[in-house]
């Protein structure tokens, strides 16, 4: 008796598969918009009854939810009630984990830019920029709903990276500045574990009245400002510079001169602790990859290696002192004067 092999997945169909990512990435942002997880965050209901809820064409929403069931985000409880399964509970807004910004975000602006990677391809410039007519920073700003859904998912990313790093060794630091620290989740994580530090957000203005709330809300708002600034013009003095997620969105010659603006008001023994993702260079899977394409869609930017921030650092006036990894991703990458 001879046993039948098991079947097995063709590069093709896993090919297929990626391929209608982006499908089902839009089904999700739909349900996002219309606020599917928290109408259902009470229980099933019928498909009819959210339509009315939530301005929608019945028979229209009943499908989409239906596909949504199929990918197991919703669950469908008799012939037209659905109900949220635990991954459908990530959509929820008042879920602290919630993915809701980054549903939102991906599905929308982001979504668009992805289809323009053509063009950064073939001319080597952000699609964002000749998608919308304005670099990235200031289409948020002058668009505040994408501004706000860009800033909280940011926020959301933070949070769990924040945690990781908090731990780092700071011994003897008196003063640290996060510069373009967004809502300032990874220093108040940071000045919560170590009471004796002082902290400085250095952002823009649209940010800084939210980073005050979370100083606020992690009991550190006496022992940290957040003032408005700029990563090219003078910075209050440190004793420890933090960047997180901002050297990868500048070509080489801008974070040359901004790692270089921090030295120029770096403490004596201080040091730079850049938090990015660091490209491998012998190949296999990697987050930075596709943050890498990315950068070059909505930025000027690039992922980098471990060799490239030491070439950067160099050129600011620094030394590479050592990378340390986290779980998430993210590596430490810290700078000191030579």
């Amino acid at each position: 008796m001879t046993s039948t092999p098991a079947p097995t997945t063709s590069a093709a169909q896993t090919l297929s598969r990626l391929l209608v990512g982006n499908q089902l990435q839009q089904a999700v942002y739909v349900a996002a918009r219309l606020g599917i997880a928290d109408e259902l965050r009470d229980g099933p209901r019928d498909s009819t009854e959210l339509a009315e809820s939530v301005g929608a064409h019945p028979d229209a929403l009943h499908r989409l939810l239906r596909a949504l069931a199929g990918h197991g985000i919703l669950a469908a409880d008799g012939e037209r009630r659905f109900s949220l399964t635990p991954l459908g509970e990530q959509l929820r807004s008042d879920n602290p984990r919630s993915v809701l910004p980054f549903a939102l975000w991906s599905g929308g602006v982001s979504y668009q830019a992805w289809g323009a990677l053509e063009h950064s391809v073939r001319t080597g410039e952000p699609a964002f920029e000749n998608l919308f007519g304005q670099e990235f920073f200031t289409y948020l700003a002058e668009h505040p709903e994408s501004g706000a859904v860009f800033d909280e998912m940011m926020s959301r990313h933070t949070v769990p990276v924040a945690a990781a790093i908090a731990g780092y060794d700071l011994a003897g630091v008196e003063v640290i500045v996060d510069v373009g620290g967004g809502h300032g989740e990874l220093l108040a994580a940071i000045l919560k574990n170590r009471p004796d530090i002082r902290g400085v957000l250095v952002e823009q203005a649209r940010v800084l009245d939210d980073a005050r709330r979370v100083f606020a809300r992690a009991g550190v708002a006496e022992r940290c400002d957040a003032v408005i600034g700029d990563i090219h013009q003078d910075l209050p003095a440190a004793d420890v510079y933090v960047l997180k997620s901002v050297v990868h969105g500048l070509p080489d010659d801008e974070s040359v001169e901004v790692l270089a603006n921090c030295r120029r008001t770096l403490l004596p023994g201080g040091r730079l602790l850049i938090v990015e993702f660091v490209l491998p260079t012998g190949g296999g899977p990697s987050p930075a990859l596709l943050m890498d394409l990315l950068m070059l869609i909505g930025c000027h930017g690039r992922e980098r290696t471990a060799e490239d921030f030491a070439k950067l650092l160099g050129a600011a006036g620094l030394r590479l002192a050592g990378i340390t990894s986290t779980k998430h991703g993210y590596s430490v990458i810290e700078g000191r004067e030579p």
